[in-house]
């Protein structure tokens, strides 16, 4: 069964993108900000339990998306684990690439974008 981490700091958002992988029957577990993120990350290196993939939100408290995202794309034991970068915020061409860059993938939270996520998530795990 595929592992997902969702971060976000809106416990709704948490809660509609874990329903929405359930039905997919995928097993997911939620952090609220970065550095629980990092945590959780960590604790499943140790288990041996890696993270299929990270669903991650940018404007977060304590430790922002793009932090984690560095981190994870850093972190020989995460590298390879596939990110998909939510945000409600604007955003510029140039977020999007630095996405890119990080061989992730970009959502804004908009409109069905838990359809956009059962969708990307149905294809890469």
């Amino acid at each position: 069964m595929s592992r997902v981490l969702i971060v976000d700091d809106e416990p709704s958002v948490c809660h509609l993108l874990a329903e929405t992988l359930k039905d997919l029957g995928i097993e997911s577990d939620q952090a609220y900000d970065g550095e629980e993120a990092l945590k959780k990350l960590c604790e499943a290196s140790l288990q041996n339990r890696q993270y299929d993939a990270v669903i991650l939100d940018i404007v977060m408290p304590i430790m922002d998306g793009w932090q984690v995202l560095h981190a994870i794309k850093n972190n020989p034991l995460w590298k390879k684990t596939k990110v998909v970068v939510l945000t409600g915020r604007a955003t510029s061409p140039s977020d999007i690439i630095r996405v890119i860059d990080y061989d992730g993938v970009f959502v804004e939270k908009k409109g069905s974008f838990a359809h956009m996520i059962e969708e990307i998530m149905s294809r890469i795990l």
